[in-house]
């Protein structure tokens, strides 16, 4: 685990420091920011619920923060319907990043098998998405 924590550590310094800003599906990978240095802006759906629907309100605000901060993507967990973040996408010009396991592992032989997969998998998607 210590391996793993220095590794991802590393990982994300390797993204600039000005675009390590998180916009998520929903209220998830708070943990994972604030261990590595990352900045929350938002999530699509602003609750940890994934039954959760945004108003037209907040998802407008979550936009207007996206292009204020410049952040790069917004991500999603494997399962989430992407309808939101693809309209989020659209007004803002940000990449949708969907396959984030946060719930769950793969079958054995998959990208994200074992815990340590699942944490180098969304490692590596996250920062590919902030470089």
């Amino acid at each position: 685990m210590k391996d793993l924590d220095a590794w991802i550590a590393e990982q994300v310094q390797q993204a600039p420091e000005t675009r390590r800003l998180l916009v998520t599906n929903h209220e998830s990978f708070g943990y994972f920011a604030d261990r590595y240095g990352l900045a929350i802006v938002g999530a699509v759906v602003p609750s940890v619920s994934t039954s959760a629907s945004p108003s037209a309100k907040e998802l407008a605000a979550l936009a207007d923060r996206v292009r204020q901060v410049g952040a790069p993507a917004v991500f999603l967990e494997t399962g989430a319907s992407p309808q939101l973040a693809q309209q989020l996408a659209k007004e803002t010009g940000i990449k949708v990043v969907t396959g984030l396991y946060t719930h769950s592992i793969t079958a054995p032989g998959g990208e994200a098998a074992s815990y340590l997969d699942m944490m180098r998998y969304n490692t590596k998607a996250i920062v590919d998405a902030l470089k």
